[in-house]
C-alpha cells in the first residue's frame, strides 16, 4: 500500500531545493537562505527527517575509489512468486557490488546497478555469486559508459 504525500509548503519546498542544491549547507547557511530561524529550521529538517521526505547518504564517486565498471542488469526470474522474489532480493542485497536494486514490471523482474573494479570482476560476480540462484532465467548486462546527470529526486 503506497503512502501518502506529505503536505509541503513553500519553506519545505525551498529548504529542500537549497539541499538538493548543495547538501553541504550548514543549519546558519540554510536558515539564511530559506528566511528563518534556527529553531523553526530545526523542527522542519526534523519533521522532514522523520517523515522520510529527506535523508542524509553518502555518494561515492566509483572511479575515484578504484571502481571503473558500472552496469546495468536485467534479471528474469524463472518464477514471479514473492517467496523466489525475496530469495532473490536476500541474496543480492548483500553483495557490496549491487548498489540498487529495483523490482519492475515490463520484460524482466529485476534492475540492478552493478558497480565494480573491471570486467574481471564482473566476470567473477556474475559466474560465482549470481550462478548460485537456480531461479534467474536470465541475465542481461549494460555498461556504463558515462553517467552525464545523476539525480536522487526532484519535487513535482
Amino acid at each position: 500500500m503506497e503512502a501518502s504525500p506529505v503536505p509541503l509548503d513553500k519553506i519545505d519546498r525551498r529548504i529542500i531545493a537549497c539541499l538538493i542544491e548543495d547538501a553541504s549547507l550548514n543549519n546558519a547557511e540554510l536558515s539564511e537562505k530559506v528566511g528563518l530561524t534556527a529553531a523553526p529550521l530545526s523542527r522542519r529538517l526534523a519533521r522532514l527527517y522523520a517523515s522520510g521526505i529527506i535523508r542524509q547518504t553518502i555518494v561515492i564517486d566509483p572511479p575515484k575509489v578504484g571502481l571503473g565498471l558500472q552496469a546495468f542488469v536485467e534479471i528474469t526470474l524463472d518464477r514471479t512468486t514473492p517467496q523466489v522474489g525475496e530469495r532473490f532480493i536476500e541474496h543480492v542485497g548483500k553483495l557490496a557490488q549491487v548498489v540498487e536494486i529495483h523490482a519492475v514490471a515490463g520484460d524482466f523482474d529485476f534492475l540492478l546497478k552493478i558497480s565494480v573494479r573491471d570486467m574481471a570482476d564482473y566476470k567473477r560476480l556474475i559466474w560465482q555469486e549470481f550462478d548460485r540462484l537456480a531461479e534467474i532465467k536470465t541475465i542481461r548486462s549494460t555498461m556504463v559508459f558515462d553517467s552525464p546527470k545523476t539525480s536522487y529526486g526532484y519535487l513535482p
